[in-house]
This record gives C-alpha cells, sequence and structure tokens, in this order.
C-alpha cells in the first residue's frame, strides 16, 4: 500500500526540499530531554500525500516532513538528530501522551477534547472538509448522504462531525485516509470525506472520482505537544515564529504542489509574514452544511 500511494503522488507531487537558510536558531532554549541525546522524534502521516507520505525511496515526504525537517534545524543545526515515527488518526495522540514521539505534526486539528488531553502549539494550518464520490454520483453535498454510506478515517474530527451534522448518513470508518479512499475505490462507500487537499490529490490520480461539498468543518491545527510540557512548548512556538517570518509553511506546500491553483488557495491557511492564525472563532463541529 505504502508503494502504491508512493507512486500515486509521485504524478503530482515532487519531493520537498526547503532552501537551507542560515538562521537557525531562537531565544528559547532546547528543552533539556532533547539537549543532551540530541535526538527529536516526530510523528508524522505516512499515509496521506501531499501531506505526509512515503516516497519511491522508501523515504518520508511530503510538505509537513519539509516542515519537520525544518524543526529539527532548529534543534540541533542539522537534520542529523531527526527521528519520525509514522501514526494515522486514532494513534496520535496515545503516542504523545506516552512519550513515544516529542511532537506531533500530522494534520492534527485541535479541538476542546482534544485540548484536555494535549498541548496545542501556535497554528500551522486551515483545513475543511470536502466529500469524493464517482463522477456519476448524485451526491452534490451533504445532505445528499442520507441514506448513503460516506467513509472517513477512524478518529478523525469529521468522524464526529459526520455524527454529530449527518446523523442519516451510514457512517463507517477506516484505519487511515488511503484505506478509506479504498473502500471508495471498491465501492464499499458511496462518499470519502476528508481534508480537502487529500481529495485533490486524489482526483488528480483516479480520474473517474470528483469533488463535491462546500468547505466544510474548518480546523486549525497545530504541532502537538505533551500536556504540561511547558519548556517544549516554550521552544515550538518560538521556532513557528521563526518560520513564519521565513515563509516556511507556504514554501513548503508550494514546492510540494506544483498546481498554481491549489497553491494560491494556502497562501492565507498557512502562518506566513502577512498571516496570522487563530485558534479563536474557529469550531470544526460547527454544523453549517
Amino acid at each position: 500500500m505504502l508503494k502504491c500511494l508512493a507512486a500515486i503522488a509521485a504524478l503530482s507531487f515532487s519531493i520537498v526540499a526547503l532552501p537551507a537558510i542560515a538562521q537557525s536558531k531562537v531565544d528559547v532554549p532546547l528543552p533539556t530531554d532533547l539537549a543532551t541525546p540530541k535526538v527529536l522524534t516526530i510523528g508524522i502521516n505516512c499515509q496521506y500525500p501531499p501531506a505526509g507520505y512515503v516516497g519511491l525511496d522508501g523515504k518520508p515526504a511530503g510538505f509537513e516532513y519539509g516542515l519537520v525537517k525544518r524543526i529539527a534545524e532548529f534543534a540541533f543545526g542539522t537534520e542529523a538528530g531527526l527521528q519520525t515515527q509514522c501514526m494515522n488518526d486514532s494513534n496520535r495522540i496515545p503516542f504523545l501522551q506516552s512519550s513515544k514521539v516529542d511532537l506531533v505534526l500530522a494534520s492534527l486539528a485541535r479541538t476542546p477534547a482534544r485540548a484536555e488531553q494535549i498541548d496545542f502549539s501556535d497554528p500551522i494550518w486551515l483545513s475543511n472538509l470536502q466529500l469524493v464520490v464517482k463522477k456519476d454520483s448524485p451526491i452534490n453535498n451533504y445532505a445528499d448522504l442520507a441514506g448513503r454510506t460516506v467513509v472517513t478515517p477512524t478518529g478523525s474530527t469529521y468522524q464526529t462531525w459526520l455524527q454529530k451534522c449527518h446523523p442519516k448518513a451510514n457512517l463507517i470508518t477506516a484505519q487511515s485516509p488511503a484505506d478509506s479512499s479504498t473502500m471508495l475505490i471498491q465501492g464499499r462507500a458511496d462518499a470519502f470525506a476528508y481534508i480537502d487537499v487529500y481529495d485533490y490529490n486524489f482526483v488528480q490520480n483516479n480520474k473517474k472520482f470528483k469533488v463535491v461539498g462546500e468547505l466544510a468543518s474548518p480546523a486549525i491545527q497545530g504541532i502537538g505537544v505533551k500536556k504540561g510540557n511547558a519548556a517544549m512548548l516554550a521552544w515550538i512556538n518560538a521556532v513557528i515564529a521563526k518560520m513564519r517570518e521565513e515563509d516556511a509553511f507556504y514554501k513548503a506546500f508550494a514546492e510540494e504542489v506544483r498546481d498554481p491553483t491549489m497553491v494560491a488557495k494556502y497562501r492565507n491557511v498557512v502562518p506566513g509574514p502577512k498571516v496570522k492564525l487563530d485558534y479563536a472563532g474557529v469550531d470544526p463541529m460547527e454544523c453549517k452544511s
């Protein structure tokens, strides 16, 4: 499956290569538990192109991985101390709570429930939900899901949103976005509900499908930090501020995704010199669609 994903992703996306930047220092000290072994372990997506996937060379790739490498440079001045751990929507928080990883950068939306379990860094991305269906499907929006089967990854915010906002839909879940989209291809689901950028990548490589539905369930994503680790939270927020100044978030996305129309949509949904995101006022559980 990973090889398949990697091959699919390679059709439309290039491997991230953020330009080297001389200044990789922040005023906040690196937490002591990272400074001594000089190892930083970050949980990432591995089945979610273009955010995170396994490349044809068997190594992590994607715009989120580009950000992870940049964070490691702030930690040690080089990527050498970076270790990554593949994870999915259902094990991201347990891995962080059990200290299997130091940080999670894997499309992690902040919700009140999750904020009780872990701490979130300053925002790094505003994502939205859309649907993928067959091109001849009668489904055009979320209201059309009534009585039909829709699949989404287990543990995602979209699972909760669909249960709350569209209870007449026959909701099923799968372990990962890739597993979910496979169920759609196999005809085991009428629609696949997930983040718009993943949907975009999927239909670019699967011409029998299309993206439908308004942008819904907007969610501000951050980097997950173990609850109460104030030193780590202060350090990663200082790093994010520097990366925002250097426009690292937009550059990582633009260098991964080559479609100028899709890239343009991301100018104002990632932090940048003139863009600052805020968790306040964004509720991914709000039923608007």
